[in-house]
């Protein structure tokens, strides 16, 4: 027995709500965490003497120079933590960032820097395998102080605050955590298309990321121990990126993972055009398909929820074409409902991380209603960006970060990148300008 459309309506309606349901426990459990978690962290904030002098080091790995750097520096030089080491692994002493690390370092450093010991070194060997951020990253891991104990990673456009290293520090040493971080949060300063796009997508994120436990390397800190029973510094040899690696191994050896909203640094970047945005989201995407474990699930989401608007717009279009108005409202109705519901789950993901920010002392800005109401007009694009993306990352053989070219390969059984041989040339040129204010 064949079904009429408004049975078919109601089928296509019904696929299109259910996709809801589990976006709507996966964000009020994203809320309530953050603001439990906020809670603790206020009220732990005024018991962090001790976490102030336990031995750290920052990682800052560096290739071009971004616009932000010395603003990076002059936050790491405000630390209110005691008892800590800078380390800066820049790509090369031709790269511009290496005379900016000196000269950041200079100037702070007469004005009394909050650091013990700076220093700044050059990527020394070149890998044929795993990116140049991890290089960098495992040189740093390779020649810690034998007093460190906890270790920091930030990235070249992390503007932090005072208390962002002894709150990592703090949160890290707590029992069982071998890692913490927090999450970058876009709030485009001009508004501008694709800028909200990116704070659109990213909303959805950074509660995947808490939710499925993985870490972002902007602003992370691991143990020492956590280091050393993972095997992390040799894992990152071949891997793409630092931070989705280390989530399996560290759970492998009993340790966890704890995602801290005090920790969350705005980014008010707007200018990003929309292709290289497109490519960022799909390699945000394409870290966590090579390296963490929950990659199905975020590949599924999706897949899923783009299909399934796709299919509810063609049955309106077919519906109409038939005549069969009443069919096609229904399915129209439940496109508008899943649109008007994301809508509803943004604003709560935003004013929760927003809450989070102000109570650890950051700054956001207000939005008026009209701005907030063109903001969600734009969830439809960000779906199709996102669709586009994800599609990008599933297919994908090789990948371009910072000028060079990876190309996805099998080493030990593991997904692994391996730099392509021609890039080893452009590997002497500079980053391109503004790669690091996406990521």
């Amino acid at each position: 027995m064949s079904l009429t459309d408004t049975q078919l309506a109601w089928i296509v309606a019904a696929v299109v709500g259910s996709l809801i349901v589990p976006q709507v426990v996966l964000t009020v459990w994203f809320v309530w965490i953050v603001r439990s978690r906020t809670r603790a962290s206020c009220e732990r904030q005024r018991d962090r003497e001790t976490a102030a002098t336990v031995p750290a080091e920052v990682v800052l790995c560096l290739r071009g120079c971004d616009a932000t750097l010395g603003e990076v520096f002059a936050a790491l030089a405000r630390q209110c933590h005691r008892d800590w080491r800078l380390r800066v692994i820049v790509d090369s002493t031709r790269d511009p960032a290496w005379e900016a690390a000196h000269a950041a370092v200079r100037a702070l450093e007469g004005r009394g820097a909050a650091w013990r010991q700076a220093t700044i070194e050059p990527l020394a060997v070149r890998p044929t395998t795993g990116s140049l951020k991890c290089a960098s990253l495992r040189q740093a891991l390779e020649s810690l102080d034998p007093r460190t104990r906890v270790i920091a990673l930030i990235d070249a456009d992390s503007v932090v605050r005072e208390e962002w290293l002894v709150t990592l520090v703090d949160e890290c040493m707590r029992p069982g955590v071998g890692a913490v971080s927090g999450n970058r949060w876009y709030d485009p300063v001009h508004n501008s298309l694709t800028g909200t796009i990116r704070m659109l997508w990213n909303a959805g994120a950074i509660v995947q990321m808490a939710a499925f436990g993985i870490p972002w390397g902007g602003s992370l800190a691991v143990r020492r121990e956590a280091i050393d029973a993972t095997g992390w510094t040799e894992i990152i040899r071949t891997t793409l990126c630092e931070d989705t690696s280390l989530a399996a191994p560290l759970a492998r050896a009993g340790w966890q993972y704890r995602f801290v909203p005090a920790l969350v640094a705005v980014d008010e970047d707007d200018d990003v055009a929309l292709g290289p945005l497109t490519r960022w989201i799909a390699r945000q995407l394409l870290t966590a398909r090579l390296h963490h474990p929950s990659w199905p699930l975020v590949a599924m989401h999706g897949v899923s929820t783009s299909l399934s608007i796709g299919v509810a717009l063609a049955f309106c279009v077919v519906a109409i074409a038939r005549g069969s108005w009443g069919a096609a409202a229904i399915a129209a109705g439940a496109v508008v409902a899943y649109e008007g519901a994301s809508a509803v789950l943004f604003l709560a993901i935003a004013s929760a991380v927003q809450q989070a920010v102000v109570a650890a002392g950051g700054r956001v800005r207000a939005v008026l209603p009209g701005r907030t109401l063109c903001r969600m007009a734009l969830i439809p694009m960000t779906q199709v960006v996102y669709a586009v993306a994800t599609v990008a990352a599933l297919t994908t053989r090789s990948i371009e970060w910072r000028g060079i070219i990876y190309d996805i390969v099998q080493i030990a059984g593991r997904k692994a990148v391996q730099v392509r041989p021609s890039s080893h040339a452009a590997d002497q040129d500079t980053a391109r300008a503004g790669d690091t204010a996406t990521g």
